[in-house]
């Protein structure tokens, strides 16, 4: 009886184990998809003046099966995630969606004097190069969001 109830112990303590604190939004079908036609951009190098508490890296991944192209197929718009690590002996990391699609033009990051804490303005055209190339009857709009950032969840809120 012992043997039993010392192998449920076990079993629940290495259950309880592998259970992440942070949980990510993103399914697996949305993560082969960023690995495999993502383009990474190290948003710490940005502005390396500032201090950053948080390592951050924004992933670009082509919307397809759009058809904004003439004649012809292209990327529209980009869908983006985010990866936000601390810079802990054991860090807190997350990925977050983002809801902004479009082309990602400029990106700043802004001053925050809070801990594991980040602000980052990105200014988006709502169509890529290319596509505006390729179709004059496209109207480009601009449009920039910030994203407020933490290990733990992320806030996005359109300016």
């Amino acid at each position: 009886m012992q043997a039993k109830a010392l192998f449920f112990l076990v079993v629940t303590l290495l259950t309880a184990c592998s259970h992440s604190a942070v949980k990510s939004n993103l399914d697996i079908k949305e993560l082969n998809a960023a690995m495999a036609y993502g383009a990474m951009q190290e948003l710490n190098n940005i502005d390396p003046n500032m201090e950053k508490d948080l390592l951050v890296r924004l992933y670009q991944v082509p919307i397809m099966g759009e058809k904004c192209f003439v004649e012809t197929h292209g990327v529209c718009q980009n869908s983006y995630y985010i990866s936000v690590s601390t810079f802990d002996e054991f860090p807190e990391t997350n990925v977050f969606k983002l809801h902004m699609a479009g082309d990602v033009s400029r990106i700043q990051w802004l001053q925050e004097n809070q801990y594991d804490y980040v602000e980052i303005e990105f200014t988006l055209n709502k169509y890529t190069k290319e596509a505006i190339a390729n179709n004059n009857s496209l109207v480009n709009t601009q449009s920039k969001v910030l994203v407020k950032l933490t290990p733990i969840n992320h806030i996005e809120i359109i300016r």
